[in-house]
């Protein structure tokens, strides 16, 4: 059975965590854009935004997976790709307003599911977890 709860708090709490992302990561290309002096900034600085930024988006999805598995309880697996996947396409349907969707937008959506999956996976392994029953999947 589908817990809606879980889905909607989780999807809240991704797409939350991924706002605070894009604050830093736009904080951080500021930064980087007005830093052109320097040398390595002016050589990396935008692969280091762009790594900066998906390593936070992936750590938000992850969060939002961790706090789905919080709330489901069980099938927290499914939950978690449910949400991954809610989350990944909500980015994507606001991409899709301004017509720049590429196939790394896609990847995206896939690894952000996954990393979801990865939080729902991490909570099962904590001490706190306790199942309503002895699936996980």
């Amino acid at each position: 059975m589908v817990n809606w709860k879980a889905i909607i708090f989780g999807w809240v709490t991704t797409v939350l965590a991924a706002l605070m992302n894009n604050l830093i990561f736009v904080l951080f290309a500021a930064y980087i854009a007005n830093s052109k002096s320097n040398p390595f900034m002016a050589e990396y600085g935008q692969i280091l935004a762009y790594a900066i930024g998906a390593v936070g988006l992936f750590i938000a999805m992850a969060f939002g997976g961790f706090v789905t598995a919080f709330c489901a309880r069980e099938r927290v697996i499914v939950h978690g790709a449910i949400v991954g996947l809610l989350a990944g396409g909500t980015s994507l349907a606001l991409s899709a307003h301004t017509g720049v969707l590429t196939l790394i937008s896609f990847l995206f959506l896939v690894v952000g599911a996954l990393f979801t999956v990865i939080g729902c996976i991490i909570w099962t392994k904590s001490p706190t977890f306790t199942p309503k029953t002895r699936q996980v999947t």
